[in-house]
Protein backbone atom coordinates (compact mmCIF):
# COMPACT_ATOMS: atom_id res chain seq x y z
CA UNK A 1 0.00 0.00 0.00
CA UNK A 2 1.12 3.93 -0.41
CA UNK A 3 0.87 5.60 3.02
CA UNK A 4 1.10 9.44 2.45
CA UNK A 5 3.40 11.56 4.50
CA UNK A 6 4.40 15.74 4.39
CA UNK A 7 7.98 15.39 3.12
CA UNK A 8 8.42 18.47 5.64
CA UNK A 9 7.01 16.87 8.65
CA UNK A 10 7.32 20.82 9.81
CA UNK A 11 4.45 21.79 6.85
CA UNK A 12 1.47 19.37 6.83
CA UNK A 13 -0.22 21.37 4.18
CA UNK A 14 2.62 21.35 1.52
CA UNK A 15 4.50 18.64 -0.68
CA UNK A 16 3.08 15.21 0.29
CA UNK A 17 5.31 11.99 -0.65
CA UNK A 18 4.02 8.41 -0.77
CA UNK A 19 6.04 5.61 1.41
CA UNK A 20 5.40 1.92 0.29
CA UNK A 21 4.12 -0.26 2.83
CA UNK A 22 3.23 -3.63 3.72
CA UNK A 23 1.70 -5.48 6.15
CA UNK A 24 2.03 -9.57 6.31
CA UNK A 25 -0.68 -10.87 8.41
CA UNK A 26 -0.18 -13.17 10.76
CA UNK A 27 -1.37 -17.10 10.28
CA UNK A 28 -2.73 -17.15 13.94
CA UNK A 29 -6.20 -16.27 14.34
CA UNK A 30 -5.72 -13.80 17.26
CA UNK A 31 -2.31 -12.43 16.37
CA UNK A 32 -0.76 -10.66 19.18
CA UNK A 33 -0.90 -7.14 19.13
CA UNK A 34 2.06 -5.90 18.59
CA UNK A 35 3.61 -6.39 14.71
CA UNK A 36 7.45 -7.17 14.13
CA UNK A 37 9.05 -4.18 11.82
CA UNK A 38 12.01 -5.02 9.90
CA UNK A 39 14.03 -2.21 9.44
CA UNK A 40 16.72 -2.50 6.57
CA UNK A 41 20.55 -1.57 6.08
CA UNK A 42 22.12 0.12 3.91
CA UNK A 43 21.37 3.18 4.32
CA UNK A 44 19.06 3.10 2.02
CA UNK A 45 18.18 -0.56 1.57
CA UNK A 46 14.48 -1.62 0.98
CA UNK A 47 12.52 -3.06 4.19
CA UNK A 48 10.41 -4.93 1.93
CA UNK A 49 13.22 -6.46 -0.70
CA UNK A 50 14.99 -7.14 2.58
CA UNK A 51 11.52 -9.46 3.61
CA UNK A 52 11.53 -10.97 0.42
CA UNK A 53 14.47 -12.09 0.20
CA UNK A 54 14.37 -13.68 3.97
CA UNK A 55 11.35 -14.45 4.32
CA UNK A 56 11.78 -18.03 5.35
CA UNK A 57 13.91 -16.82 8.48
CA UNK A 58 10.78 -14.75 9.54
CA UNK A 59 8.11 -17.51 8.63
CA UNK A 60 8.05 -18.36 12.37
CA UNK A 61 7.34 -14.59 13.61
CA UNK A 62 3.69 -14.86 11.44
CA UNK A 63 3.04 -17.45 13.96
CA UNK A 64 2.02 -15.49 16.50
CA UNK A 65 2.53 -11.70 14.86
CA UNK A 66 2.15 -9.55 11.84
CA UNK A 67 5.07 -8.17 10.17
CA UNK A 68 4.87 -4.72 9.15
CA UNK A 69 7.36 -3.48 6.38
CA UNK A 70 7.84 0.38 5.20
CA UNK A 71 10.45 1.08 2.13
CA UNK A 72 11.82 4.47 4.31
CA UNK A 73 11.35 7.83 2.56
CA UNK A 74 14.06 8.12 -0.13
CA UNK A 75 14.33 4.42 -0.55
CA UNK A 76 13.23 1.05 -2.33
CA UNK A 77 9.61 2.56 -3.35
CA UNK A 78 9.16 5.01 -1.17
CA UNK A 79 10.36 8.23 -3.36
CA UNK A 80 13.51 6.87 -4.03
CA UNK A 81 16.33 9.65 -4.21
CA UNK A 82 18.62 8.53 -7.09
CA UNK A 83 20.96 10.29 -9.43
CA UNK A 84 22.28 9.17 -13.19
CA UNK A 85 25.42 10.18 -12.64
CA UNK A 86 27.90 7.06 -12.11
CA UNK A 87 31.73 7.84 -11.44
CA UNK A 88 32.49 4.31 -11.91
CA UNK A 89 33.13 4.73 -15.44
CA UNK A 90 36.14 6.88 -14.89
CA UNK A 91 38.96 4.59 -15.56
CA UNK A 92 40.74 6.53 -12.45
CA UNK A 93 39.60 7.10 -9.20
CA UNK A 94 37.74 10.27 -9.28
CA UNK A 95 39.33 13.03 -7.79
CA UNK A 96 37.85 15.16 -5.08
CA UNK A 97 36.61 18.21 -7.41
CA UNK A 98 34.84 15.11 -9.93
CA UNK A 99 33.57 13.86 -6.43
CA UNK A 100 32.64 17.54 -5.47
CA UNK A 101 30.62 17.51 -8.99
CA UNK A 102 28.75 14.24 -8.92
CA UNK A 103 27.04 15.44 -6.07
CA UNK A 104 26.58 18.81 -7.05
CA UNK A 105 24.57 17.39 -10.22
CA UNK A 106 23.21 14.55 -8.15
CA UNK A 107 21.55 17.40 -5.87
CA UNK A 108 20.67 19.46 -8.89
CA UNK A 109 18.46 16.34 -10.43
CA UNK A 110 16.69 15.43 -7.44
CA UNK A 111 12.82 15.87 -7.04
CA UNK A 112 13.23 15.95 -3.37
CA UNK A 113 14.93 17.49 -0.47
CA UNK A 114 17.14 16.29 0.87
CA UNK A 115 17.39 18.33 4.24
CA UNK A 116 13.80 15.70 4.84
CA UNK A 117 15.09 12.49 4.38
CA UNK A 118 17.26 11.70 7.77
CA UNK A 119 16.87 9.09 9.87
CA UNK A 120 15.12 11.15 12.72
CA UNK A 121 12.33 12.15 10.07
CA UNK A 122 11.85 8.33 8.61
CA UNK A 123 11.30 7.34 12.63
CA UNK A 124 8.78 10.19 12.56
CA UNK A 125 7.50 8.09 9.51
CA UNK A 126 7.35 4.83 11.24
CA UNK A 127 5.78 6.70 14.56
CA UNK A 128 3.00 7.75 12.00
CA UNK A 129 2.32 4.70 10.49
CA UNK A 130 1.95 3.00 13.57
CA UNK A 131 -0.41 5.28 14.61
CA UNK A 132 -2.54 4.98 11.60
CA UNK A 133 -2.56 1.11 11.71
CA UNK A 134 -3.54 1.21 15.34
CA UNK A 135 -0.87 -0.88 16.97
CA UNK A 136 -0.35 0.30 20.49
CA UNK A 137 3.51 -0.98 20.28
CA UNK A 138 5.93 -2.40 17.96
CA UNK A 139 8.44 -4.78 17.91
CA UNK A 140 12.01 -3.70 16.02
CA UNK A 141 14.11 -5.79 13.86
CA UNK A 142 17.12 -3.62 12.67
CA UNK A 143 19.83 -4.81 10.22
CA UNK A 144 22.99 -2.83 10.01
CA UNK A 145 21.80 0.51 9.75
CA UNK A 146 18.82 -0.47 10.42
CA UNK A 147 20.11 -0.76 14.27
CA UNK A 148 20.20 2.83 14.14
CA UNK A 149 17.36 3.46 13.01
CA UNK A 150 15.97 1.27 15.71
CA UNK A 151 17.61 2.84 18.51
CA UNK A 152 16.48 6.15 17.44
CA UNK A 153 13.20 5.27 17.31
CA UNK A 154 13.55 3.64 20.94
CA UNK A 155 14.90 6.87 22.17
CA UNK A 156 12.21 8.86 20.79
CA UNK A 157 8.98 6.75 21.60
CA UNK A 158 9.97 4.59 24.77
CA UNK A 159 6.32 3.43 25.18
CA UNK A 160 5.41 2.59 21.70
CA UNK A 161 8.33 0.09 21.82
CA UNK A 162 7.74 -3.46 23.26
CA UNK A 163 10.87 -5.31 22.30
CA UNK A 164 14.23 -4.42 19.89
CA UNK A 165 16.51 -6.64 18.26
CA UNK A 166 19.44 -5.27 16.89
CA UNK A 167 21.30 -6.98 14.33
CA UNK A 168 24.70 -6.16 13.06
CA UNK A 169 25.00 -3.12 14.61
Amino acid sequence: ARFSVAENPAAPEGRVIDLYVARIKSLSPSPAPDPVVLIAGGPGGSSIEMYLNFARAFASVLDKRDILLVDQRGTGRSHPLTCSSDLSSLEDEPSIEESRQAAKDCLDELDADPRFYTTSIAVQDLEALRVATGYRQLNLYGVSYGTRVAQHYLRRYPERTRTLVLDGV
